[in-house]
């Protein structure tokens, strides 16, 4: 019983077990990277807005200027351009409802149209056709 009340070599294990730990930082410390903001000069914002204005789409001046796709909204919000919301023209729909049902998830038919899913559930829901649930049965 003795020996679990008071240890005696304990201090030695523990000396024994600090020898064998490193010392020291072994290597670069892990960092979360820092964030780059990149301010649009003036003559960006207007190029950027006459081409909005021209059909460009947002997602374009966000890879050509290396900033989100948010940035380039919030400038065309100051700028106070109205935006756009692509929506299927009736063409479209037919084209969309004869993909959706031959088996085209939501997703893969607005990758089509260069759409959002949404859009592309809206139109289909506006034009009477039986959506199906994630598993690809009927509701």
């Amino acid at each position: 019983m003795g020996r679990y009340l008071n240890p005696s070599d304990q201090g030695e294990r523990l000396r024994q077990i600090l020898e064998i730990a490193p010392t020291g930082s072994q290597g670069a410390t892990l960092r979360t990277p820092k964030r780059v903001f990149r301010r649009l000069e003036p003559d960006k914002i207007a190029e950027l807005v006459r081409g909005y204005v021209d059909g460009r789409r947002v997602d374009e001046f966000a890879s050509e200027f290396q900033i989100n796709r948010s940035t380039v909204s919030c400038q065309l919000d100051r700028a106070g351009v109205a935006r756009r919301w692509r929506k299927l023209q009736q063409a479209d729909v037919q084209e969309a409802k004869r993909l959706y049902a031959s088996a085209l998830s939501l997703a893969k038919v607005a990758g089509h149209f260069g759409v959002h899913a949404s859009t592309v559930h809206s139109a289909l829901r506006k034009a009477a056709v039986r959506m199906r649930d994630t598993q690809g049965r009927e509701r």
